[in-house]
């Protein structure tokens, strides 16, 4: 049983979604039909029976008022039967039975107990006699008050046979039987049948015919999307994309998402070839200086001279120290894109923060000044402590770096609106382009042009900083922007959220 279902299972696996959706379509369908047409014949059946049950009892209420003074009630009797019946109740129940007996029906008159007490007249187109034994008559007479039963006589042929109390004087004093074939009903249903049948099997073509190509034609933004991303797989063809149609149903959003995620994947993959192009540049600059300084050291260029190598040994020694500021700033954006958020976050005091970072400044500056204004209301900020002085650290670094030795260089803070606080670098220094702005946050990107080097003999940055400012300022909740006018000076503004209390925003206490 298991391995047959396990074959039933890889079979269905096999078979396209759309003969799936068809053969399920058409499956539902033939079985509601089915049953619809077999409530139908059953239903008709039953109808044309009970109005089969009702001419009889008519036919037996007709008769017995034809009888000399009534002497019978078709009904079930109130109390226990008599034990004799007399000379003239019982030439009635034969004149009754005589009636009764036709070419279409046959009638018996039967004992309470169920034998037989006048026999069915010997007419000769009558239906071939029932003989019911007394517990299917005392059954059809607890069952239903009308007392009908349909059984199958000698010839295997269907009767109906109806039991009808025979009540004188309130007591059953005998039982009237009365049975006719059921052959109009059953041709009557067979062709019924035939019909529903012929309507289903119609039905079920129609369906066929349509609900392929319909399902087909459904199906069909599916195909293109399989077609398109085999094609996408094969040949890397990421700038390809779907025609998004017209409807807003489940298709046409599984096109949108479709080409969403590829948009997204060719962005990554262009970022993953710019990455590896940057890092190899920024990493083949500092080896080929220590290449050569190693070079000249094996030839003995130095001659002896502890100066000289001491000179080489410094250069080589600032060239390890870029190269592990690199990696440390990769090791970080790769934590980042993981999603290793901040390690910690604390109720931040801003003021200690900036007072940090100021002291900080002040042994980077050379020549710059360093200015500090923050609110005397400041609010404090949840956040995680060391990154953030290390953000704003870096920044500061970079302010310096590029601002002559007469600029300044100033950090502000103050409370700003939607339970904000908002921290601020400001700088002199000679700006960013308008054209450069939208990609300074961007990994290996550097505005050389636009912010030359105050002291070319410093070592520029890897690129870098500002982007992982920006992952770790968006990992803690906040956000940060840069404004900046080409020779004028340049603004870096940080925006987290302030710490609260239920809806009120708390101040920190000076």
């Amino acid at each position: 049983m298991r391995r047959m279902k396990q074959k039933l299972n890889k079979w269905t696996t096999h078979i396209p979604i759309r003969w799936r959706l068809t053969l399920i379509s058409l499956g539902l369908f033939t079985v509601l039909l089915s049953g619809l047409g077999t409530i139908i014949l059953l239903m008709s059946e039953q109808a044309l029976l009970n109005n089969q049950i009702d001419a009889l009892h008519n036919e037996a209420l007709l008769a017995v008022k034809g009888l000399r003074n009534h002497p019978f009630v078709l009904s079930k009797p109130p109390g226990p039967p008599e034990g004799q019946l007399s000379p003239a109740l019982l030439s009635s129940l034969i004149v009754l039975g005589e009636r009764l007996t036709s070419s279409n029906s046959d009638a018996i008159i039967l004992s309470p107990s169920g034998t037989v007490m006048v026999p069915s007249n010997d007419f000769p187109l009558a239906p071939m006699p029932i003989r019911l034994s007394p517990a299917e008559i005392h059954q059809a007479m607890t069952d239903d008050s009308e007392g009908s039963k349909l059984v199958r006589d000698a010839h295997k042929l269907r009767q109906l046979v109806v039991l009808i109390p025979l009540v004188n004087d309130h007591q059953t004093v005998a039982i009237l039987q009365i049975s006719t074939p059921t052959s109009t009903i059953d041709e009557f249903i067979t062709t019924l049948r035939f019909i529903l049948l012929l309507g289903v099997g119609g039905a079920l073509s129609i369906a066929i015919a349509l609900t392929f190509p319909l399902i087909g034609t459904a199906l069909r933004p599916l195909v293109e999307i399989e077609r398109t991303s085999r094609y996408i797989a094969e040949e890397r063809a990421l700038s390809m994309r779907l025609c998004a149609p017209a409807t807003n149903d489940e298709i046409g959003r599984l096109t949108l998402s479709f080409n969403q995620m590829v948009e997204q994947l060719e962005t990554a993959f262009k970022r993953q070839k710019q990455f590896v192009s940057d890092a190899s540049h920024e990493l083949r600059t500092p080896l080929t200086v220590l290449r050569g300084s190693l070079e000249m050291l094996l030839i003995g260029v130095d001659r002896g001279d502890i100066e000289t190598s001491r000179r080489l040994a410094r250069s080589m020694s600032s060239e390890v120290l870029r190269m592990q500021r690199l990696v440390e700033d990769l090791l970080a954006l790769t934590r980042l894109d993981e999603g290793r958020r901040a390690a910690r976050e604390d109720i931040v005091n801003v003021r200690t923060i900036i007072d940090k970072v100021y002291d900080q400044a002040q042994q980077l500056a050379r020549g710059q000044d360093i200015r500090s204004d923050v609110a005397a209301n400041i609010f404090s900020v949840r956040a995680d402590p060391d990154r953030l002085q290390q953000i704003l650290l870096n920044i500061v670094e970079n302010a310096v770096k590029y601002t002559a030795t007469d600029g300044c260089v100033k950090l502000v803070a103050c409370n700003g609106v939607d339970n904000t606080v908002v921290i601020e670098v400001r700088d002199n220094g000679k700006g960013i382009p308008a054209e450069a702005l939208p990609h300074v946050f961007d990994r290996f990107y550097r505005v050389d042009s636009a912010r030359s080097r105050i002291a070319p003999q410093r070592i520029g940055g890897s690129g870098l900083g500002l982007a992982i400012a920006k992952e770790l300022i968006e990992a803690q909740g906040g956000t940060i922007t840069i404004d900046s006018i080409f020779g004028q000076g340049t603004t870096v503004t940080i925006r987290l959220h302030a710490v609260t209390n239920d809806v009120e925003v708390t101040p920190q206490s000076l």
